[in-house]
This record gives C-alpha cells, sequence and structure tokens, in this order.
C-alpha cells in the first residue's frame, strides 16, 4: 500500500500532505484547561512540548519514553500530555482510570490534560497519535511532529532543538 502512495506523490495524481497550522492561542487553550486532579494547567514562560497520547497506544510509549530520557538534561522544558477522549477510549481500549494507571506507572512525572472537542480542535484534531508541539518560551509553535508528515523525534533531535530555544 505504501508504494501506491508513492507512486500517487510521484506522478502527481494526489497533494502531499499538508501539516496544520495551529492558532497562536493553541498552548493559551491548553494552559487554561484543568489537568487530570481539577488544577489550571498555568502559565510557565519556559519551552513546553505537547504529546497527545492514550493510554493503550504503543507509538505513544515510545514517544513519552524518548521524552523521559530528554528531562534529564532539560528540566526546564515542560512536557504536557493531551488525552483525547475519544482516542483514549477507542475500540472500547481504555478509559480514564486506565490514564491515571499508565501515567503512575509509566510517567509520573507527566501533567495529563484530558482533551474535550474545543481543546482538541485547537490542536487541530489530529487523527494519529502522537503528535508532538513544541512551543517556545513566549508560547509559539516552533515545531510539530506529526506521524503523518514526519518521523518522531529522537533524544539528540529534540536536545539540539531545545538548545535553540535556549532550554
Amino acid at each position: 500500500m505504501r508504494w501506491l502512495v508513492t507512486f500517487a506523490l510521484l506522478c502527481g495524481c494526489v497533494e502531499p500532505p499538508v501539516a496544520p497550522v495551529l492558532p497562536p492561542t493553541a498552548l493559551q487553550s491548553i494552559e487554561a484547561s484543568r489537568d487530570l486532579d481539577g488544577g489550571v494547567v498555568g502559565t510557565y514562560g519556559r519551552p513546553t512540548i505537547v504529546i497527545t497520547f492514550a493510554s493503550w497506544c504503543s507509538h505513544c510509549h515510545e514517544e513519552l519514553a524518548t521524552l523521559a530520557a530528554l528531562r534529564a538534561d532539560h528540566p526546564g522544558v515542560r512536557i504536557l500530555g493531551v488525552n483525547y477522549i475519544a482516542h483514549e477510549v477507542y475500540a472500547g481500549r481504555g478509559n480514564a482510570q486506565a490514564v491515571r494507571a499508565y501515567v503512575a506507572q509509566h510517567a509520573p512525572w507527566l501533567r495529563v490534560v484530558p482533551a474535550d472537542d474545543a481543546l482538541f480542535a485547537v490542536l487541530g484534531r489530529p487523527p494519529l497519535i502522537p503528535t508532538l508541539y513544541v512551543f517556545d518560551r513566549s508560547g509559539a509553535l516552533v515545531e510539530t511532529y506529526d506521524r503523518r508528515y514526519r518521523a518522531a523525534p529522537s533524544v539528540d533531535e529534540l536536545a539540539e532543538l531545545l538548545g535553540r530555544l535556549g532550554a
């Protein structure tokens, strides 16, 4: 199937996909939200990485492991998880308890924001998880790692990006 998509792109039969552009208020919308414990996320003034994820998603587990490794050398970077209920409960795979259990066991450092439709729309409604968003200290989006358009970043790639952002 992948060869068919490649052929279609090469012959000009279809347009290549374009990553969605987020509104400048995307991070502000997340910061105005409440986390799993009911606390308002709030502003930070430092680079922030946001990952959309689900407790059952193996790709999400890999990217969360990458973010965990990154944290050791970049303690000033805030990492937030956005858990969209439609992704979490997809095909009966997860629920709020599964999110809490996964985070407690594998990523206790992750602050999780349960996303409703409005918040998920602000993030461009990424159909695939995980999707990573990197914001600079002013809240401007500087990079998006959407699996439809590019590979997941490595620890080194993220570290280099954060270095350019002064983190």
